[in-house]
């Protein structure tokens, strides 16, 4: 029947029971190289991701995140940053959602959609740090900061995300 579902029980796996309980890289990276959000702060959802990149090996030195969500968006988020911290931007940008719900054994079906939040919020991120270099390597930032005589350009382009 159609209602039977409504009534399926949240079931998480010991491991995402371990990653809610105890999240990994939560907080903020501090000068981020780059930074995404995902989600409404005002109703429901939301996820910040920052990260550090080694830019010679265009590799993750660092994951981050703050999170208002359920169980399964912190378990998921949480996971995300140990699938990604390490990957090049090629790798870390390959990681699904079927990746992370993988990697958690699985997730209640009603709770699928919160593995999205922290993947968006990690592509969002390595967009972020991939516009902000073009625009170093175009000159265009240079440019904009000599102009505006802004030297805080990055922070203020990170925060009008």
């Amino acid at each position: 029947m159609a209602g039977e579902d409504l009534y399926e029980p949240l079931v998480y796996t010991p491991l995402a029971r371990e990653h809610f309980r105890n999240p990994r890289n939560v907080g903020e990276i501090e000068k981020p190289d780059g930074k995404g959000v995902f989600g409404d702060p005002s109703c429901g959802d939301y996820i910040e991701v920052t990260i550090r990149v080694n830019p010679e090996e265009n590799r993750l030195t660092d994951v981050k995140f703050l999170v208002r969500g359920c169980a399964g968006a912190i378990s998921t988020s949480s996971i995300m940053t140990e699938l990604a911290a390490g990957k090049t931007l090629e790798e870390a940008l390959a990681i699904t959602d079927d990746d992370i719900i993988q990697a958690l054994g699985g997730l209640p079906q009603k709770k699928r959609h919160c593995s999205l939040l922290g993947l968006q919020a990690l592509q969002q991120a390595i967009g972020d740090y991939l516009l902000k270099r073009l625009l170093l390597r175009d000159g265009i930032m240079r440019a904009l900061k000599k102009r505006f005589k802004c030297p805080n350009l990055f922070r203020l382009l990170s925060r009008s995300r």
